[in-house]
């Protein structure tokens, strides 16, 4: 017991110095002061606001409430959040008509163009480039 009075009169003396120390403390950091208490003004304002808001936008049980028909209406069906079922098969191709074994130079005349018309001299130099490029490894 002896020992809890000399910890407790102790502890006494400490927080008296710390308190006598304070305005020392406060005008060697009087920005740091200034702050702090600033942000704390700041915070008890915001929770006054919340405070004042808050319950001006809760509604009243009875009016949260509705009855089980104006539920049902509200609701969306299942259908519209799930795709709908679709088999695990690929069906085949259908033709309009049978495939060809060959093509005759009628069939083939709209889907071909001559590259060289018209820029012959390109296809020209190009084709001796490759000649040239693949004589250039022959050894």
């Amino acid at each position: 017991m002896w020992r809890a009075g000399i910890i407790f009169s102790d502890l006494i003396e400490k927080i008296k110095d710390g308190i006598s120390r304070f305005p020392d403390l406060v005008k060697d950091h009087f920005r740091v002061v200034i702050i702090i208490t600033a942000a704390f003004l700041v915070i008890i304002l915001l929770l006054l606001v919340l405070a004042v808001v808050v319950p001006s936008h809760q509604k009243s049980e009875t009016e949260t409430k509705k009855p089980v028909s104006e539920l049902s209406a509200d609701t969306v069906p299942a259908e519209d959040f799930f795709l709908p079922y679709e088999p695990d098969f690929v069906p085949d191709v259908l033709l309009e008509r049978e495939p060809r074994d060959g093509w005759t130079e009628e069939d083939a005349r709209p889907f071909w163009t001559d590259p060289k018309e018209g820029n012959e001299e390109a296809w020209r130099k190009r084709i001796k480039q490759g000649v040239d490029s693949l004589l250039e490894h022959v050894p």
